[in-house]
């Protein structure tokens, strides 16, 4: 992709591409950055990077001119790409809960509530660096996860009541 992507965007004569292990290219961006060095990156969102260097603040993410995808992508459209107006150029993720269709049968009121959680960016990548950091292990994650929801109570608080009047 990223291939393709300096040919239709002629870029290979002002961008040279470092292959690699992708944390240490990371961490290579970050000691060039911090060292007033350019640099340009492809980075997964969410992801740590995004709290070592952060969007709008730090480093800007680039948009493409139009869309363009190897042979094997050609089915995506700039629709696919574009968040706000500002078209990316890589195929927009999106987080998602998935579950047993039995469970979310047997549980409504479980299924409203996946439906309505919304857990932005900064607050999935910030876990995606504490977790890089360390704070690994299953009783990290569910700490995490309870300082979350004290820091988001009132939001966490609403989901469940209007999940739980499924059940009514």
């Amino acid at each position: 992709m990223i291939d393709h992507q300096l040919q239709a965007y002629e870029l290979q004569d002002t961008v040279e591409q470092n292959l690699g292990e992708y944390t240490i290219l990371l961490a290579d961006a970050i000691t060039r950055y911090q060292q007033g060095k350019p640099i340009i990156y492809f980075a997964y969102n969410p992801h740590w990077i995004s709290s070592v260097l952060k969007p709008g603040e730090d480093v800007v993410w680039l948009e493409v001119p139009f869309t363009s995808f190897p042979e094997s992508m050609k089915n995506m459209s700039e629709k696919d790409t574009s968040v706000d107006g500002k078209n990316f150029g890589f195929p927009v993720l999106q987080q998602r809960i998935f579950a047993n269709k039995k469970f979310l049968e047997a549980n409504p009121v479980a299924k409203r509530w996946f439906e309505l959680v919304k857990i932005s960016i900064a607050d999935m990548n910030a876990e995606s660096l504490r977790i890089k950091e360390g704070e690994d292990q299953p009783e990290d994650i569910m700490r995490h996860a309870q300082e979350w929801v004290k820091n988001h109570q009132q939001k966490y608080d609403s989901w469940l009541e209007i999940a739980r009047k499924v059940a009514n």
